[in-house]
């Protein structure tokens, strides 16, 4: 059974001073990481791959395979949800951070959050396509890696969700569960999708060997913690849910590129007599 939180912090009357500037930043945003990876020419076409490897079947059925967890899981979290929170109470820091962050209107910030978790994994995604010299073939290759992370983020996200039922902000609030989402605080998929996005790009772009990739770490994760802050903004998470999901999707984007596509050069193998030996070859080659 639900009880009222006693001592809940109330919301502000109105956005912090600083709310009101995020909201006119964020909206200008993905203008502003554009600039930011293109702000050096890039060549026609890019350096030649220097260390990824991407098996399209295999990474394509990973990312498949775990977007359908997700969605399932999704579909059926009613089900999924325990009836009460697990995880009910916050420590002081969350109760001070959400009280200095959230905005009055909460649907605002939370909307922001949506439309800068869509749009920044695909201005990076144009973006790589630019740095790989318009190469189509590669671009994809290098989204689809990408994708491979964010779905394994959304995954790991889900089994958290479930598994701590950890109690949203403005439930606690307000003292009363309205359903099963209100139990789904830990951690942030938002934050965990969008970290996983940056740390992707960013590895892929250094894996190739594309200049300017510094920038797509740079840009990236610079718009994964406007999210976060959004997050929190918009009185959904707090701010360890912020943080957790942080620390996985950068994780998981940089682990994916690294673990399951680290290739090696052209395998170049020769025979040849071994001198000073009356019968023997010697095998030498490139990796």
């Amino acid at each position: 059974m639900d009880h009222p939180v006693e001592g809940a912090v109330a919301r502000s009357a109105a956005v912090p001073a600083s709310g009101a500037a995020w909201a006119r930043g964020c909206r200008s945003l993905c203008a502003s990481l554009a600039v930011i990876l293109l702000a050096h020419p890039v060549p026609v076409r890019a350096e030649a791959p220097r260390g990824l490897a991407v098996n399209v079947p295999v990474a394509a059925g990973i990312a498949a395979g775990a977007l359908a967890v997700w969605g399932v899981t999704e579909l059926a979290s009613g089900r999924l949800a325990p009836p009460a929170c697990r995880w009910c109470e916050p420590p002081p820091l969350d109760r001070h951070v959400r009280a200095e962050l959230v905005w009055s209107n909460g649907h605002a910030a939370g909307l922001l959050s949506d439309v800068l978790m869509v749009t920044m994994p695909a201005t990076l995604a144009g973006a790589d396509f630019l740095l790989a010299g318009r190469d189509l073939r590669r671009a994809s290759e290098d989204v689809l890696v990408a994708m491979e992370a964010v779905a394994l983020a959304a995954v790991t996200t889900q089994v958290a969700k479930f598994t701590f039922a950890r109690r949203r902000p403005a439930a606690w609030a307000a003292g009363v569960r309205t359903g099963p989402d209100d139990d789904r605080a830990f951690f942030s998929g938002h934050v965990a999708t969008a970290f996983a996005a940056a740390g992707a790009f960013g590895t892929v772009a250094r894996m190739r060997g594309y200049p300017r990739w510094p920038a797509v770490y740079a840009a990236g994760f610079s718009a994964a913690t406007a999210v976060g802050y959004l997050r929190v903004a918009a009185d959904e998470h707090w701010l360890s849910d912020v943080a957790a999901a942080a620390v996985v999707g950068t994780a998981l984007g940089i682990a994916v590129p690294l673990l399951l596509h680290s290739g090696c050069q052209e395998e170049k193998l020769s025979l040849a007599p071994l001198a000073g030996v009356a019968a023997g070859l010697r095998l030498s080659g490139r990796f």
